[in-house]
């Protein structure tokens, strides 16, 4: 049974079904998208820090732009082509269409593996200092000589098991264990299972939820693990993911952050010349004398370019983010500042951090500093955990992603799969292409709204 109007117009909206359709669904897409804006201007609007300015690189974007355009041409041009029978042309600007969202993909995975492999470090007086980590973030726990395993007898959501969750991380060799009562275990996945077994069997002949087994090391060995690997960790002992506690003693927790940039806006007027990050073991006096000469520029160049002739300005300088980025931020392309006879800001404020990390700058681009845990009071990558900012960044950008993919699979279906439809049902083929197209300018057109939003603005 032949399903009507799929080619023809219905009477009494003058369009075929799918067009009906597709609108309907453009409509909720619309209601979609501008919920998320809408929440976006709010959020930003009051912001209780700092709003992120100028942290994407805008030629990415731009590029982006452009590359999206060109695909809405190209796929109403295989329209055309399918209405003129031009099969050949029609496969070829089809296929253009969907190389297109091959590269915007591209390009977005570069921008997403920069944020990455981008670190923000908070310090305690609300400097941040951001950067890369040229080995990863790495705690060093050594003279280990004991393990505590928590095995509950019933399931449970945190169960030791240390051979998927500690012996991992172990440097060297691993020694042999012995129990507390003096039985030799072998900690591999046989020899575990066994353990496990042996000692639930106790805890329930002894009508305990839970057994809990101590392990002594033959020697002492040594653990490098991640923040995320653990529950907590202390001066001599540390809990891991999977309940299991190891006694031993801390050698190394100090993150080692290559930093390419500094960021005072959050730190008070009165304390941002002392600021932590300007202390002898991390950034030192230079780059204080640094920061102090480029603000001093920033403000002479603000006042003079706003001067009201009256010994004001026309603007308010504190509620300029571009000025007080500027002003208050610091760009850092290696271990000293520029001479003295350099311009003051010559590097600082115009060049983002972000933008710094996503211009592929190496680790050595930077200051190196290694900054003391107790120095620190957050400590993430730009990803959604970052800020409101970046959260909104990764959603919007993350959804407007996944509809170019769903809509070049579309179109992608049409280029390989329909060319018997092509040829013996052009008319309806050409309506798959306009209903496909429809789709395509939609995704289009959120570009258009989410590269100033987010990238100019």
């Amino acid at each position: 049974m032949d399903i009507p109007y799929t080619v023809h117009a219905r009477p009494d909206t003058g369009l075929y079904n799918a067009k009906v359709g597709i609108w309907l669904f453009l409509a909720s897409e619309v209601m979609l998208f501008g919920g998320l804006f809408s929440s976006y201007i709010f959020l930003r609007l009051g912001a209780d820090y700092p709003w992120p300015i100028h942290e994407l690189r805008w030629d990415l974007g731009f590029i982006n732009t452009v590359v999206l355009i060109a695909s809405s041409v190209t796929v109403v041009w295989a329209w055309a082509a399918a209405k003129m029978r031009q099969f050949g042309r029609c496969q070829l600007l089809l296929a253009i269409t969907v190389i297109c969202a091959g590269v915007f993909m591209v390009n977005k995975f570069l921008e997403y593996k920069a944020k990455f492999e981008h670190y923000s470090v908070t310090l305690t007086d609300g400097s941040i200092l951001s950067g890369h980590l040229e080995h990863g973030y790495h705690i060093t726990f050594g003279e280990i000589q004991e393990l505590n395993l928590n095995i509950p007898v019933k399931h449970s959501a945190v169960t030791s098991d240390p051979v998927n969750y500690v012996l991992p991380f172990a440097e060297g060799t691993i020694p042999a264990f012995k129990t507390a009562e003096g039985s030799d275990v072998t900690l591999d996945a046989a020899g575990f299972t066994k353990l496990r077994a042996d000692a639930i069997a106790k805890a329930k002949a002894e009508r305990r939820d839970s057994a809990v087994v101590k392990l002594i090391a033959a020697s002492p060995f040594k653990l490098v693990f991640g923040k995320s690997d653990v529950f907590t960790y202390t001066a001599d002992s540390a809990i891991f993911r999977d309940g299991t506690s190891v006694t031993g003693k801390l050698i190394d927790d100090k993150i080692t952050l290559t930093a390419d940039a500094l960021d005072l806006r959050s730190v008070s007027a009165a304390n941002r010349e002392n600021s932590i990050a300007f202390d002898a073991r991390y950034l030192g006096e230079a780059w204080k004398k640094h920061y102090i000469l480029n603000r001093d520029k920033e403000i002479h160049d603000f006042n003079t370019k706003y001067s009201d002739g009256k010994g004001g300005t026309t603007r308010n300088p504190a509620k300029s983010a571009t000025f007080q980025k500027h002003a208050f931020g610091l760009h850092i392309e290696g271990q000293h500042p520029p001479a003295a006879g350099a311009a003051p800001g010559e590097h600082g404020g115009a060049e983002t951090d972000a933008h710094s990390a996503e211009a592929g700058h190496s680790s050595g681009h930077g200051a190196k500093v290694v900054i003391e845990p107790k120095d620190v009071t957050f400590f993430s990558n730009y990803t959604p955990k970052l800020n409101t900012y970046y959260a909104i960044y990764f959603t919007l950008t993350g959804l407007h992603g996944m509809h170019v993919v769903g809509g070049a699979l579309v179109l992608l279906y049409f280029l390989l799969f329909n060319g018997k439809m092509m040829r013996e049902d052009t008319e309806h083929f050409a309506n798959r292409i306009e209903v496909g197209g429809l789709f395509w300018h939609f995704v289009d057109l959120v570009w258009i709204f989410l590269f100033p939003l987010l990238y100019l603005l």
